[in-house]
């Protein structure tokens, strides 16, 4: 049995070997034909691809042609002259592949090369065209002809086409023939495959268990791999970076979806595109040469900054590092990671220009400690110093090594020491600056010093040192001691000539008076021709001399403290017609013209001294007609401020007169001084007039000015605050008049919004508010004849209410009455007005009875007294007298809670501009705010806010605004809390 098992395991064994030896030798003999059929095959598919790369040539010599005629236009159109070195690589290019080609259609017969010599010479035509385009310095005209459509370049490039689309006809004629013999050598080859299968089919049945197992492990290789590909292809998707791949060329082949977020180019729009297209064209050569040389070089990984444009212009760093891609050690083209560094630059930027501003800083800092006058050192907490200048060596004559790293008490006596000691104690507890006068005895005497000690605080709050500087103030304190002695001789001097011109001046009236009298009654009895003549020149001396003496007798009581002040109601308007009857006779002898101008919005009744008033505008109107010898002399009152029931009074004098020397401009204020001896030989007087002007206007809190007129005259201006009266009159009249008036109230502060509205609303007007001008002409360009009168702020927002008003007037022909309103009025702010077009002007805060007075002046054409509204005086930092005009409280508390709910945001807005330096800002807001606190009558508030927008819009003491604006912040957090309190008391009524 086991024999026979082992013959049939012999015969088994002979039958796969016959089996083996017969599919052997039929494989060889399959293989044999086969092999035969295949060189064919190749040979015929070499013929295709070697057409293939014939045409490919000419495509690229074709598109290396165009890319360089456009470079060139590229570089005319733009004169960039990075362009240059590109058209030189093109024309490189075009060389290469035109050799390629005729070395390739040289050995193919299929293919004509009659063409190829006039190709060469087109080429080189060509690409002297474009050198010498490039060359070209005649006129633009010239080029343009020689680029035009019949030019010399154009024509040689369509020659050159021309050749080209022959030779693609011609290959492409070829390709087709010896595809179709690849076609039938690939039929054959199926044949014999399907002749080679049926043999092949035994052997793979022998075989097929192993077949089944070998494709099972190819199946799970397959299965791995695909899994694979798809782990790579979520890594790259997913990843923090942007990637892409390009070819040789720089042809962008790959991209992730990142890609997006850094350029705004979809992964659609790069794909084919050069990878240069992205590079900012000042970094476009050096990236260029970087990857050359990594290409040239071989180099397997660089990484590069450099800056890209985005779609949408913008720029970016960016951190590429490109790995090339190697195959059969040979470069297929370049793989690349890029990140977005631009925040890392633009900190690494900041941080090189603060090292930079660090360096010069301490530069700074070095220079001033060595060249200042003054003493300056730096302590540490345990008292002992750090820092030293050179001028603190020379006055105390100790050096570096005597002070530095010890105390006073190493190089002073004890008793200065604790006193040293003390301070700088002081300075640590209080954590603010304490100032000294200290005296030392050193190489250069004893020195007088005025020492400043602070504190040092670091980042945290803390305090880390101390720092000191003195001051050698000897001279100062010499000069101190010899001007109290001084001053105390002057003193004692001014007063014995002030008693002894009071005491004189009383002793001289008694007598003149006398004098005066007898003279007067001289004169009513008979007198001869020469006697009366003698007794008239006597009065005319002694009136003289009663002028000059009550003039010094007024000087005399300024000087000394003893002028008295009425405050009593007057009329401006009566003083004014009273003076001008004083000069009538005056006047019509020199036949001179007295015109006076009133200002519209000059209040009726003040409160004040009429007879101060009298006086100082009698002496200034009296020079005026005393040096005019033809013209006139005009008297113009208008108001520069008005706060509450404040308001100050401007008079202005003008004449056609003589004028004053410049160089005595300075002095015609001065104490018994005149223009020169002339003036006093020819009208007399002793210069005391316009000193005594000036001293009562200054003891009214007012002034005096002076300029001459160019031409001839003189201006004074006289200022004078006075309260204002208003008289009692019935509202129903306003309420009358005013009730169905369209009101266009243009306003960027919501507290101001809010109350002129509530105050237009109560007489029955319809308001409509717009917060800037351009608003305000969005509304009128609808409305256009719809509102009866405009209530104009002129700073403002985006449109300020003098562009607003020229715009209302020349561009939408629109005459609607305009009241301009300010809570500032600046010299030129009126006349601006005026010449814009506005029909009135008006300061905030306002009383209301004066804004109806003026828009029934505007409105009806009459003018109605309006009631007095008194204001109040408070010990508070506001008053709301002005709001509780509305005789309404639900609207007062509107305003309060308004102002409450929206100042304090704006408050710490402020302080957040006065830290920054945002002193464009600063000022707008501190504008807008200073209306807003006017309503409220907050007088001191407004004030500091008034600086702080002028030094904020002019840039001046820019370094004080911090500490007003402290200031500001501290008054309005104290009132705050009166107004709080004050809500609830009226909430309580």
């Amino acid at each position: 049995m086991s024999n026979t098992n082992k013959n049939r395991s012999v015969i088994m064994h002979g039958r796969v070997r016959w089996l083996f030896f017969f599919a052997v030798l039929t494989l060889i003999s399959f293989g044999i034909v086969l092999y035969l059929i295949k060189k064919d095959l190749d040979k015929t598919r070499t013929s295709v691809d070697f057409t293939y790369s014939v045409l490919k040539d000419i495509a690229e010599l074709k598109s290396s042609l165009g890319q360089a005629e456009s470079a060139t236009r590229s570089l005319l159109i733009t004169n960039d002259k990075n362009w240059q070195p590109i058209i030189e690589q093109l024309h490189e290019k075009t060389n290469t592949l035109y050799a390629q080609v005729v070395s390739k259609i040289k050995n193919d017969s299929a293919f004509s090369s009659s063409s190829l010599i006039l190709l060469k010479e087109l080429i080189r035509n060509k690409e002297s065209f474009q050198k010498s385009v490039l060359a070209d310095t005649t006129t633009a005209e010239n080029i343009k002809k020689r680029l035009s459509l019949t030019g010399e370049g154009p024509q040689q490039s369509q020659a050159a086409f021309n050749i080209l689309n022959r030779l693609t006809v011609c290959g492409e004629i070829v390709l087709s023939q010896r595809l179709k013999d690849n076609a039938q050598n690939y039929s054959k080859s199926i044949y014999a495959a399907i002749i080679g299968a049926i043999i092949a089919f035994i052997i793979v049945l022998a075989l097929i268990i192993q077949l089944n197992r070998d494709i099972s492990r190819r199946k799970k290789a397959e299965e791995s791999v695909g899994y694979s590909d798809e782990r790579y292809k979520n890594l790259i998707e997913n990843a923090s970076v942007v990637m892409y791949t390009t070819d040789l060329n720089g042809m962008i082949t790959f991209a992730n979806q990142q890609v997006g977020d850094l350029t705004g180019y979809s992964v659609e729009e790069l794909i084919g595109k050069d990878f240069s297209f992205l590079l900012h064209p000042s970094w476009m050569q050096q990236v260029f040469n970087h990857y050359t040389q990594q290409f040239q070089n071989k180099v397997t990984s660089t990484t590069l900054e450099f800056v890209i444009r985005t779609k949408t212009g913008n720029q970016k760093w960016v951190e590429q590092t490109a790995q090339l891609i190697l195959k059969d050690d040979m470069v297929q083209g370049f793989q690349c990671m890029v990140r977005d560094i631009t925040e890392k630059k633009k900190i690494e930027l900041e941080l090189k220009e603060s090292e930079q501003r660090r360096k010069e800083n301490q530069l700074r800092l070095e220079a001033i400690l060595e060249n200042t006058t003054s003493l300056i050192f730096i302590k540490g907490l345990d008292g002992r110093y750090i820092t030293i200048n050179k001028r603190f060596k020379e006055v105390m004559g100790v050096s570096d090594e005597m002070v530095i790293g010890k105390t006073d008490y190493e190089f002073s006596e004890k008793e200065a020491g604790d006193h040293y000691k003390m301070l700088d104690e002081e300075v640590v507890n209080t954590r603010k600056p304490v100032e000294t006068e200290e005296w030392i005895f050193g190489p250069e005497g004893r020195k007088n010093l005025l020492v400043i000690k602070f504190p040092l605080i670091d980042h945290r709050k803390k305090i880390f040192g101390i720092g000191g500087i003195a001051t050698d103030i000897t001279d100062r304190v010499l000069y101190q001691q010899k001007l109290i002695e001084a001053r105390k001789n002057a003193e004692e001097a001014k007063q014995l000539q002030e008693q002894f011109l009071a005491n004189m001046s009383h002793e001289i009236r008694t007598p003149m008076n006398g004098i005066q009298g007898m003279t007067n009654l001289l004169l009513q009895t008979e007198l001869n021709g020469q006697q009366k003549e003698f007794t008239s020149m006597i009065k005319r001396s002694v009136n003289n001399l009663l002028v000059i003496v009550n003039d010094i007798l007024d000087f005399s009581k300024i000087k000394a403290g003893k002028i008295t002040l009425d405050k009593v109601p007057f009329q401006i308007r009566e003083v004014l017609n009273q003076i001008k009857v004083q000069f009538e006779h005056e006047l019509a002898q020199k036949e001179l013209d007295l015109m006076i101008d009133h200002d519209m919005g000059l209040p009726e009744t003040v409160i004040g001294d009429p007879y101060r008033l009298n006086q100082v505008l009698v002496n200034v109107i009296g020079n005026a007609v005393k040096f005019t010898v033809s013209g006139e002399v005009r008297i113009k009152t208008d108001v520069t401020q008005q706060t509450g029931n404040k308001a100050s009074i401007r008079f202005t004098v003008t004449d056609t007169g003589i004028g004053i020397p410049e160089e005595k401009t300075g002095i015609i204020f001065e104490p018994f001084t005149q223009a020169g001896p002339e003036i006093a030989r020819n009208y007399g007087g002793a210069g005391l007039g316009l000193s005594i002007c000036k001293g009562l206007l200054e003891l009214q809190g007012g002034s005096i000015q002076f300029a001459n007129i160019p031409g001839g005259g003189a201006e004074f201006v006289i200022q004078i605050p006075y309260e204002v009266q208003y008289e009692q009159s019935a509202e129903r009249d306003e309420s009358q008049l005013l009730k169905g008036k369209n009101f266009l109230v243009v306003e960027d502060n919501e507290v101001n919004q809010k109350l002129v509205s509530y105050v237009l609303k109560k007489v029955g007007g319809n308001v409509d508010i717009a917060n800037n001008g351009r608003a305000a002409i969005d509304l009128l360009e609808q409305k256009k004849a719809y509102y009866d009168l405009i209530i104009m702020d002129i700073q403002m927002p985006v449109m300020d209410g003098y562009e607003a008003t020229e715009y209302i007037r020349n561009t939408l022909q629109l005459q609607t009455p305009i009241i301009a309103m300010t809570a500032t009025a600046l010299k030129g702010d009126r006349d601006r007005s005026v010449q814009v077009g506005m029909n009135d002007f008006m300061l905030k805060p306002f009383e209301f009875n004066d804004l109806y007075k003026r828009l029934i002046r505007l409105l009806i054409k009459d003018t109605i007294e309006t009631d007095n509204l008194d204001a109040m005086n408070s010990q508070k930092l506001y008053d709301l007298s002005l709001l509780e005009g509305l005789d309404d409280k639900d609207s007062l508390l509107d305003v309060l809670n308004l102002f409450l709910e929206n100042t304090p945001a704006q408050m710490t807005e402020l302080a957040q501009l006065s830290d920054t330096g945002d002193w464009d800002a600063l000022y707008q807001l501190a504008h807008k705010l200073k209306g807003a606190l006017a309503m409220l009558q907050a007088t001191h508030i407004s004030e500091l806010l008034g600086k702080i927008e002028a030094a904020g819009r002019e840039r001046n003491d820019t370094d004080q605004i911090p500490a007003k604006v402290a200031e500001v912040c501290a008054l309005f957090d104290q009132m705050k809390a009166q107004l709080i309190d004050e809500k609830e008391q009226i909430m309580g009524r």
